[in-house]
C-alpha cells in the first residue's frame, strides 16, 4: 500500500470481503446460538454493524472505482486538452480533476503527460512517436515550447507563422 493511504481506501473487493467475513460469523452467531443471549448480546453487534458499515464503504468505493475507470475512458479520447477545459466538460473543479487525472493515471487506466508549461493534458498514442516537440519557431526563433500532432497546425505566438512538421 502506498505512503499517505487510508483504511478508507482499499479497493472494494476488500471492503466486501471483509463485510462478508463479518456478517457471515454475525449471522452465525444470531442462528446457531440463540439460546444463549449472553453471546448474541455481546458478539452480534460488533460483527454485524461493522460488516454492514463496511459493505457499504465497498459500495462507495465501487462506486468511486467506476467513475475513475468511465473519466480514464474519456480522457484516452482526447488526444490533447486543457485542464480547465476538462474540468468544465465532466462538471468538476479543476483541483478534481487533476486528482481524477492522477488516480487514473496512477492505476494505468490511461497513459498521458500532464504538461505544465502549457496547461494541458496530452495522451500517448499507443503506436507512439506520432507527436513532436517545437522549441523554437524556425521562422523567428521565438521560444514556442509545444507539442503538437502532424495532423495540427502550430502558429509562433511571436511571428503568427505556421510551424512545420519536420520530415521524419
Amino acid at each position: 500500500m502506498p505512503q499517505g493511504s487510508s483504511i478508507l481506501e482499499l479497493p472494494s473487493i476488500a471492503y466486501f470481503a471483509i463485510g462478508g467475513f463479518a456478517m457471515f460469523f454475525g449471522l452465525f452467531f444470531l442462528v446457531f446460538l440463540w439460546d444463549v443471549p449472553q453471546l448474541v448480546y455481546l458478539c452480534g453487534p460488533i460483527t454485524i454493524v461493522p460488516g454492514t458499515v463496511s459493505i457499504l464503504l465497498g459500495v462507495r468505493q465501487w462506486r468511486h472505482e467506476r467513475v475513475v475507470v468511465e473519466f480514464a475512458n474519456w480522457a484516452k479520447s482526447q488526444r490533447r486538452i486543457k485542464m480547465d477545459l476538462m474540468a468544465e466538460r465532466i462538471g468538476k473543479t479543476r483541483f478534481e480533476t487533476e486528482k481524477l487525472l492522477g488516480e487514473a493515471m496512477d492505476d494505468g487506466l490511461v497513459k498521458g503527460v500532464l504538461d505544465r508549461t502549457a496547461d494541458e493534458f496530452v495522451t500517448q498514442d499507443q503506436a507512439g512517436g506520432q507527436e513532436h516537440f517545437v522549441g523554437a519557431c524556425p521562422n523567428c526563433g521565438g521560444k514556442v515550447d509545444t507539442w503538437y500532432f502532424p495532423e495540427e497546425r502550430v502558429i509562433c505566438p511571436y511571428c503568427e507563422r505556421a510551424v512545420e512538421v519536420p520530415a521524419a
